[in-house]
């Protein structure tokens, strides 16, 4: 990533195929640099990638049974900023 560029990285919960689930995580990413971008943010400075469901913050399961509080936790748009 060139310098001064900000990641916009997409993420999802474990619902749904892996397939699925990146192409959700690039669609979530690119609408948030979308809106930044109509909000005064050169485009240029923005990289939107997605990641699926491959690096949760929260447990989508406990013991088995459905976590709805972390896969909530694990559909999220976070911001990689430039060294």
């Amino acid at each position: 990533i060139p310098d001064g560029v900000v990641k916009v990285v997409g993420h999802t919960d474990a619902k749904g195929t892996d397939q699925y689930n990146l192409k959700l995580s690039k669609s979530r990413a690119q609408s948030v640099a979308e809106f930044l971008v109509k909000h005064g943010v050169e485009q240029s400075r923005l990289s939107p990638e997605g990641r699926g469901e491959n690096d949760p913050i929260a447990k989508n399961e406990v013991h088995g049974k459905d976590n709805p509080d972390g896969r909530q936790k694990n559909r999220r748009v976070e911001f990689i900023l430039p060294d």
